[in-house]
């Protein structure tokens, strides 16, 4: 518009030979570069450009087409300014991390009566993808935790070496899952069907506890006795059982040595009363059960002494070793009540579901009511939570293990 008034004034004085040009023109660029400098700083600051110019012009455009989805979808509130329907949209505030890999997506919950999930939120992010959702603490946002589909969080180990160095990054009380989730030491359930690379995440988080500094005291059922056995073996062969009765047995040992734990952690507790294994400087013993449901098939045919008995070691190694260092991982097809009771899927904090398994997997390992990201889950990939790092369902990729796992394991004790 100043600009058309301006050619205007020029021509008009050129025609009357007023004089005006001088002090118009003069005016008009001033107020042009003012307005100019003035817009340019308001969006340098909206799109924190002293982040870089990159972050500043991917936070721009993802804003804007996310206001067009919110138009599109009707996710806004009508106001009326001077008789006119204007909509009023939610406010957007985005979070990257500093390789512009990750995000956090915050959209003002609006209060009205119309759901977030009606909006396609994934499908404005263009090459970033949702990996989970949830309402911030004071309701006033949803929050959207985002990744970067382009860029592949799998780990890819061509040698032992190379994942001896990447294990070495870590803390000694922690595992590394990909490239942006490393877990504490917790209660686990791994489910996956055959062929979801089930066996080979587990094989990574074993050679990581092999690597660490710190001495981990595993031990190993296998009641199919397969190759979680014949590792066991090399591991540690007095820990290894795939009898149901030496498993029952290696049960018994692993309590009694928590129970001796137990005492020993009481005397330090008056010195940090809710201190850890961890904190105390105490080796961690993880109780490896792999195809549980084969174990409990033979279990229910035994006298319901014995069953129970054993339901009682297992709780509390559930129940109790958190604090201790004392960890069960069951590791199995389907978690189905039928196959592994109730009490203790829910008591066991990190759960883990790969591959592309069936809905009611899904429901039987994190509970009804629970969203699943939706996505096609190549192997070794499927989602998970812990504590802290996922209280919802959120995206994993375990490790591609390139190398001979037997050969890395008698590297390892020779």
């Amino acid at each position: 518009m100043l600009t058309v008034i301006t050619i205007l004034v020029n021509y008009i004085d050129s025609q009357l030979e007023l004089g005006v040009t001088k002090y118009v023109n003069s005016f008009c660029i001033v107020f042009i570069l003012v307005i100019f400098l003035v817009q340019t700083t308001i969006w340098l600051i909206r799109n924190k450009a002293y982040k870089g110019i990159k972050q500043a012009m991917l936070h721009y455009f993802t804003v804007i087409k996310l206001r067009k989805s919110f138009l599109d979808a009707g996710y806004h509130n009508k106001r009326y300014y001077f008789n006119n329907e204007v909509a009023d949209l939610p406010k957007v505030k985005l979070e990257f991390s500093g390789d512009l890999s990750q995000a956090k997506l915050f959209i003002e919950n609006i209060n009205i009566n119309k759901n977030i999930g009606d909006v396609s939120v994934s499908f404005a992010l263009n090459n970033f993808i949702v990996d989970r959702s949830y309402l911030s603490n004071n309701e006033n946002f949803y929050v959207f935790e985002i990744h970067d589909s382009n860029i592949d969080r799998q780990y890819k180990f061509d040698s032992f070496d190379a994942f001896k160095n990447q294990s070495a990054l870590i803390d000694d009380y922690t595992l590394f899952i990909d490239k942006s989730i490393s877990i504490s030491l917790f209660g686990t359930l791994l489910v996956g069907m055959t062929g979801s690379g089930k066996t080979y995440a587990l094989y990574s988080l074993i050679l990581q506890m092999l690597t660490k500094n710190v001495h981990y005291n595993i031990y190993f059922a296998d009641p199919k006795n397969s190759s979680l056995a014949v590792l066991g073996e090399k591991i540690s062969k007095e820990n290894t059982a795939t009898d149901v009765e030496d498993i029952i047995d290696l049960l018994q040992k692993f309590n009694e040595l928590m129970r001796q734990r137990k005492a020993e952690i009481k005397e330090k507790l008056t010195t940090k009363l809710e201190g850890t294994y961890a904190d105390f400087q105490y080796e961690p013993y993880i109780f490896i059960f792999d195809e549980f449901a084969s174990f409990q098939t033979v279990l229910q045919t035994m006298e319901k002494k014995k069953r129970d008995e054993v339901m009682k070691l297992l709780s509390q190694v559930v129940l109790q070793g958190r604090q201790l260092g004392f960890f069960i991982w069951i590791v199995m097809q389907k978690s189905d009540a039928t196959l592994l009771p109730t009490n203790l899927r829910e008591n066991l904090p990190v759960k883990f579901v790969l591959g592309n398994a069936e809905k009611q997997t899904y429901i039987t390992a994190f509970g009804t009511g629970v969203d699943i990201p939706e996505r096609y889950f190549e192997l070794g990939q499927g989602v998970f939570t812990c504590p802290i790092v996922a209280n919802t369902p959120k995206n994993c990729h375990f490790s591609y293990l390139d190398f001979d796992i037997m050969e890395a394991v008698t590297h390892l004790k020779s």
